[in-house]
């Protein structure tokens, strides 16, 4: 086998590879050739995609300069080559392409979002076929929009046992009480945080900011 060079320890991207560092659809490629430099065939394997299909990402990923060649292996015909990637990059807020924060931020948190409420969507038609929301007042200032059919809130499936949650809600707290309330969502997440043996994949979304949302 012949070596190429090695991965640098931290990388800063430029603008051309911002974009493809930023993309949701091929963060999971990147996780992979982060762990350890595969060929593209263990690619197509890993990501359950044809050949052709793993030797275009994986191309496009080269070309920018992200995954870098780091062990050619002879064989008979065209050489096999294994690409990795740096595990560590910066990417800077100026290279993104983002014209403000806001944007900057939901370029990468509202498809995930969206994907969340696909997936709700799908457990939520496993519980009933007919669905609406119950606007209600919640005090003298306020009400509430919840989730349910017209015998009243889906509470046994958003409050009850099963594994689902959709929740937007305003807290009145000190500082002192969102700070706690931070380090126990991040101990929470701690303490869940090792892979159960035979368990199913579940994904988790959590935000604690200042201000109200209505």
């Amino acid at each position: 086998m012949t070596e190429a060079h090695a991965l640098p320890h931290v990388r800063h991207a430029r603008a051309a590879q911002a974009s493809l560092l930023l993309d949701v659809s091929l963060r999971a490629l990147l996780g992979l050739l982060m762990t350890a430099p595969r060929t593209v065939t263990e690619v197509a394997t890993a990501l359950n995609v044809s050949p052709n299909r793993a030797q275009y990402l994986v191309g496009k990923l080269h070309r920018a300069e992200i995954a870098t060649v780091t062990a050619v292996q002879p064989r008979a015909g065209r050489a096999m080559r294994r690409y990795g990637v740096t595990p560590r990059w910066f990417i800077p807020f100026e290279v993104t392409g983002a014209d403000t924060l806001d944007a900057f931020l939901a370029a990468q948190l509202l498809p995930r979002v969206t994907r969340m409420m696909t997936l709700t969507a799908q457990q939520m038609r496993n519980h009933a076929d007919q669905w609406g929301y119950w606007l209600e007042q919640h005090d003298e200032t306020g009400s509430n929009l919840r989730l349910g059919d017209e015998q009243g809130q889906a509470s046994d499936l958003f409050v009850g046992k099963a594994p689902l949650m959709a929740n937007v809600g305003t807290l009145t707290l000190t500082a002192r009480q969102a700070q706690e309330l931070k380090a126990r969502l991040i101990a929470l997440f701690n303490e869940f945080e090792a892979p159960a043996v035979g368990g199913e994949r579940y994904s988790v979304a959590v935000l604690l900011v200042r201000g109200e949302v209505d």
